[in-house]
Parts: structure tokens; sequence; C-alpha cells
């Protein structure tokens, strides 16, 4: 549903207003008493009913889906209010750039560019990033020896009873040596944030469920969130492993820490965005004009 928003929604907005300037009807609508905010916000309320639409006809799909995995109601809640927000944003950015361009065909495809930057650029984006910052380290582990290897080998040799096998396996001693390699470390706690504005990231850490439920790390929600908020963690160093058994009385590894809600960082980047562009937008239809395009029919 996401997907078809980012594909719909500005198809419907972006040539809302350019195509009354071209057709020589908005001159027509300014003279009355309705104010720039009121044309504009009105367009895109417009826009935004009209995409809402969609999700209500898809609605039966997604509660299908969710009932089927048998998810919390508040979670099929969120996920609608998460879907109806994003198509709600992507139609004003539409509006906006419709009143910020004259052509309509441009502005349609100036949209469509908008969206595919916060949904592939910053995935791009973070990509070329992770790959400026990657650096490489040498480390050391702890692995069993060739002569360990040796005698498990020997073992098995000339002989096919596994349980005799398994017993004189069991039975080598087990011998360590300490090697070294280079690996390599990406630190993400500085550019983590630039996966934020993307929608999907945006739906799917509003829609995934408590860390401490029972269902959270088994849908493809709870993956994404999981993978961006893991990004959030500063100590990005070499790790060192042992295929070695631990002794004993060795500590055993705590469990990662999970990162902060990211959506909300997301969602504020894309309002802010959308403020801007219906700023912009504003100053555009503003009327009286002091300076029109070549070739603009006023009426």
């Amino acid at each position: 549903m996401l997907l078809f928003g980012t594909l719909v929604a500005p198809a419907i907005s972006a040539g809302s207003i350019s195509a009354e300037r071209s057709g020589g009807t908005l001159a027509t609508t300014q003279v009355t008493l309705i104010g720039t905010w009121s044309l504009l916000l009105g367009k895109a309320l417009a826009a935004w009913i009209t995409g809402f639409a969609f999700l209500v006809v898809a609605a039966p799909f997604v509660v299908a889906s969710l009932l089927l995995s048998r998810t919390d109601p508040l979670q099929l809640l969120v996920a609608v209010l998460a879907l109806a927000l994003q198509i709600g944003v992507f139609t004003v950015f539409g509006v906006a750039l419709s009143a910020m361009i004259s052509s309509q065909v441009f502005a349609i495809v100036t949209a469509y560019l908008l969206v595919a930057l916060l949904s592939i650029g910053t995935l791009i984006a973070f990509a070329l990033s992770v790959g400026v910052s990657t650096r490489y380290v040498d480390i050391t582990y702890q692995t069993f020896s060739p002569s360990y290897w040796n005698a498990v080998d020997a073992c098995s040799a000339g002989s096919n009873d596994e349980a005799a096998i398994a017993r004189c396996t069991e039975a080598v001693p087990v011998e360590c040596v300490t090697e070294a390699t280079t690996v390599p470390i990406s630190p993400t706690s500085g550019i983590w944030w630039v996966l934020t504005p993307n929608p999907f990231v945006i739906v799917a850490d509003m829609v995934a469920p408590r860390a401490d439920g029972p269902r959270s790390s088994d849908d493809l929600f709870s993956g994404i969130s999981t993978l961006v908020r893991g990004l959030q963690d500063d100590r990005a160093q070499a790790q060192a492993w042992s295929d070695c058994p631990a002794p004993r009385n060795a500590p055993a590894a705590g469990s990662a820490e999970t990162g902060a809600p990211v959506w909300w960082i997301g969602a504020a980047i894309q309002l802010a965005l959308a403020a801007g562009l219906l700023w912009a937008g504003h100053r555009r239809l503003r009327t009286p004009a002091a300076k029109l395009p070549r070739g603009a029919r006023v009426a």
C-alpha cells in the first residue's frame, strides 16, 4: 500500500494548480475572496482525501494480513495512521510543487523525483556514506590449531562407525592458537539519520511491535526497525571472536541494546520539507504578482 501511495499520490496532486494555471482558470479563482493559503491548503486537503480513498480500498487487505499474523489491534491502528500520514505528505509535496512550477508535466516529474529521493535516494546516500567511512583494522582471534584438526581427521580415517568416530572426536584434547586477520569497520553512529526520512523506515518503525513483546522480531517491520535502531550504536569497533569453547566461569555476552525510535525524526524532516514547499508555493501564488513567467496565461 505504501508503494502504491508513492506512485499514485504525486500523480493526483502535482497537476492540481499548474493545470488551472495553464488553462487560464486560476486567475478567475484568485480574484474572488478566497485567500492564497485557503486555495493552497484546500487543494492539498482535496488531494489527501483522494489519496485516502486508495487507503480505504486497500484497508480490508491490510486488516486481513495483520489479523492473520495475530498482531496487536493497536498495531493495526498505527499501521493505518502511518499510511495515511505518508500519503498526506506525498500529496502536499505534489500540490506545493504544482504551485511553484508552471508546467504540469514538469511538476509531476519533480514530485516523483522528490518521492524517489526519499525512498531510494536515502538508501544510496547511506550506502555511499558507509563506504566512505569504512576503515580496516587488524584483530586477533582464537581458533583450533592444525594439530587438533589432524587428530579429528585421524578419528574418521578407515572407520565408518559414527558412534566410534564421535567418541574419538570428543576425546581429542582441545588445542587453540591465536591468529590475526584484517576486518572492515563501518561506524554508523553519525550517519544513521540519513535513513530516517525514508517513508518505508518511518512506517516500519511506527508499526513494529514493542521490543519486549512476544512477536518483536519475526516480521519485516520489526526487522527494518531493529536494523535502523541498531545503527545508532556508538561503539563501532572490531569484535574479536573465538572458535574454541569458552571457559565455564567466563561471563556471558550481554544482549545488544536497541536504539531509540527514529520514526518521529523522519516524520519531522518530511513535515519540515512539506512546510517549506508550501511556503514557496504560497509566495508563487500570492497576488498581485509582481512578475509572471513568459507565456503565462492570466485569464
